[in-house]
């Protein structure tokens, strides 16, 4: 299983304007993690988000939505529920050249990963 996740999570984490790919599972243990970028920034920005995954899937199904994003500096930090157990977490650069062809891709992703779990 975990490498048909990875299978899918391939072509997003390869991109250079996503800085980190990674799918957590609830209590914030990485099941995929893609770096990109590794700067202290990013790896304290990861850190912190395993603390955080918890609480936003409670917050994402509680409120009914779709994702969570927010900025950090120079980055958008953005998370998506694949299921009531696993978070999609994406960071990307405020300024991405492709953010629409990225957007597909999330989605794609997403479906592929509820018909896995």
């Amino acid at each position: 299983m975990l490498l048909k996740i990875s299978e899918i999570l391939s072509p997003i984490a390869e991109d250079t304007e996503v800085k980190v790919t990674a799918l957590y599972r609830i209590d914030g243990t990485a099941i995929f993690a893609k770096v990109n970028e590794r700067t202290g920034e990013i790896l304290n920005l990861l850190y912190w988000l395993e603390s955080q995954i918890k609480s936003s899937l409670y917050y994402i199904f509680t409120k009914s939505l779709d994702e969570i994003s927010f900025s950090y500096k120079d980055v958008e930090i953005r998370m998506f529920a694949v299921s009531r157990t696993l978070v999609l977490v994406f960071v990307v650069e405020k300024e991405c050249m492709s953010k629409y062809k990225i957007d597909l891709d999330i989605e794609n992703i997403i479906e592929k990963l509820r018909e896995l779990v």
